[in-house]
């Protein structure tokens, strides 16, 4: 009965071996798979060649970005309209700067025709492509719409352009000019492509520190 009882345990000791050495191949394998297929993918490639590019601290860009941090009073502005729809809205807003200086966030509470809309933006600068980026949110819209920007004068200005997802004008080219005032104030002034291609202005928000 002993030796019928050590073989069984051997028996088992040997079967749980070769399970935990197969194991350990297949984990192997898959691993060796997984990084076959990363080095295989194109998206991984350019995600890890971006990686690379990126700067461990922040660049001049940034720097400029952040002076924008604040609470501030906004007056938005309606361009080209008559009546009531020329007059002027206000609100207040918050510009953080989150994730280690990389990004702003604007959170804006505005009275639009006597109506609250809430707004949220996202500004920042990609080393990589070495372009300004802007991502626009409001509770009139579900939609983000992102934008792309340059500068010529070290970010006092920023010229940003994209595609309007909102209303009878998806697709339809979309142009933020960001101007500098001085560090507390400042304006952005958005327009469109009009039917004779050139830009026509439609809003203008000014942002001028709170003390």
């Amino acid at each position: 009965m002993r030796m019928r009882a050590g073989m069984q345990a051997c028996a088992m000791f040997l079967a749980l071996g070769a399970t935990v050495v197969w194991f350990s191949g297949a984990s192997v394998k898959a691993q060796r798979n997984a990084r076959a297929g990363a080095i295989e993918n194109p998206e991984f490639l350019d995600a890890a060649a971006q990686m690379g590019s990126q700067t461990a601290t922040m660049s001049a860009q940034h720097t400029e970005l952040m002076k924008l941090a604040g609470d501030y009073d906004r007056t938005v502005k309606f361009l080209g309209q008559t009546g009531a729809m020329a007059a002027p809205s206000s609100g207040t807003c918050r510009i953080s700067v989150v994730l280690n200086g990389r990004f702003l966030m604007e959170e804006s509470h505005d009275v639009v025709f006597g109506k609250p809309v809430d707004g949220l933006r996202i500004y920042g600068y990609n080393d990589a492509t070495r372009q300004y980026e802007m991502a626009r949110m409001y509770t009139m819209s579900t939609a983000i719409t992102m934008m792309k920007g340059a500068s010529s004068d070290g970010g006092k200005t920023i010229d940003y352009a994209g595609e309007t997802g909102t209303g009878g004008m998806v697709g339809g080219a979309l142009h933020a000019k960001l101007e500098r005032a001085s560090d507390d104030e400042f304006a952005v002034t958005m327009s469109t492509t009009g039917a004779n291609g050139k830009n026509v202005a439609f809003q203008e928000t000014i942002y001028k520190r709170r003390k």
